[in-house]
């Protein structure tokens, strides 16, 4: 398509064959171009790739879940339970467990082979629990050290 484009004050004028479109550059319109378009591309380009963190911050495993159970986090927890036994860590079927409380919903979360593998070697894991009552929970399971 050959479009002409003409600026006239504070309009552009864009004309094809068929069609001519007017279109008025406000201040605000200019402010929600930036906002929209060209902030969030600035934002991801002045985002580095190189890990900033402390040397001294520990990675890899912690704790120990066969000598010592799981420790549990439950995100946005309002009153929900949980309990890993030990023994089903170490046989390492995969399980649903209900997140239970005193909440008047329940939600329940699946930990599967893979899961209970990952815990063995005392790495952690998050899973999604369901979603009930409009929402869900991500929990952490770790080894108690």
């Amino acid at each position: 398509m050959n479009a002409l484009v003409t600026k006239l004050s504070n309009k552009v004028l864009i004309k094809d064959k068929k069609t001519i479109i007017m279109i008025s550059v406000t201040p605000l319109k200019k402010f929600l171009c930036f906002a929209l378009i060209i902030l969030p591309v600035l934002i991801n380009f002045s985002c580095s790739s190189d890990d900033d963190s402390d040397a001294d911050t520990e990675e890899g495993p912690k704790g120990n879940c066969i000598e010592n159970g799981a420790e549990i986090t439950i995100t946005g927890n309002h009153n929900h339970t949980l309990e890993i036994p030990t023994q089903d860590i170490i046989s390492g079927t995969t399980k649903v467990y209900p997140l239970i409380g005193a909440t008047g919903h329940e939600h329940m979360l699946t930990i599967t082979t893979e899961n209970f593998a990952t815990l063995k070697t005392n790495n952690a894991i998050t899973i999604a629990a369901s979603t009930n009552a409009g929402h869900t929970h991500a929990v952490t399971i770790g080894c108690k050290e």
